[in-house]
């Protein structure tokens, strides 16, 4: 009897807002499992991290590829026959704050064009983020100054 293989597919968000369901690739997938037998929030470890995908199929090997954010995770039985598989390489929120370094990792050996379609998709991302923490920061000083001036309000009875 033939023993079930476990495939991850993840839901991956493009830049112009479309979402597809990709089959994560063979040596992801493995250090996946291995996480996934060892922590049972393995899920939250990879939703939000950003992922070198296909978005053509492949001709002579090669495809064009472009960076998306995972945003589901899911394990099934059935892998896919057609192109839409991942590629190996991801990077976290954290590792995109620092651009430059994070592009390098991404950009791999491939050519010219997947190289700018990676830079395009990842620069997206990467502001993206820093707006997510521009707005944090904007919300933590609103409640830091409505904090101060409740302070001033009350010493200001306690005056009276």
């Amino acid at each position: 009897m033939r023993k079930n293989k476990t495939y991850i597919w993840a839901l991956i968000e493009f830049t112009n807002g479309n979402k597809e369901w990709y089959c994560i690739s063979r040596v992801l997938r493995q250090s996946i499992l291995i996480e996934r037998e060892h922590n049972r929030y393995w899920k939250k470890k990879m939703i939000g991290n950003y992922i070198t995908v296909s978005t053509t199929e492949y001709v002579m090997n090669r495809a064009h590829l472009t960076v998306g954010k995972i945003t589901k995770m899911s394990v099934s039985h059935h892998g896919t026959h057609k192109w839409n598989w991942t590629r190996n390489q991801f990077v976290t929120p954290e590792h995109l704050l620092d651009f430059r370094d994070a592009y390098n990792y991404l950009k791999h050996d491939y050519s010219w064009y997947n190289r700018f379609s990676i830079w395009i998709a990842l620069n997206y991302w990467h502001n993206e983020l820093l707006q997510k923490r521009i707005k944090q920061m904007k919300k933590q000083i609103g409640r830091s100054r409505w904090q101060i001036n409740e302070l001033k309000r009350r010493a200001k009875k306690r005056r009276y």
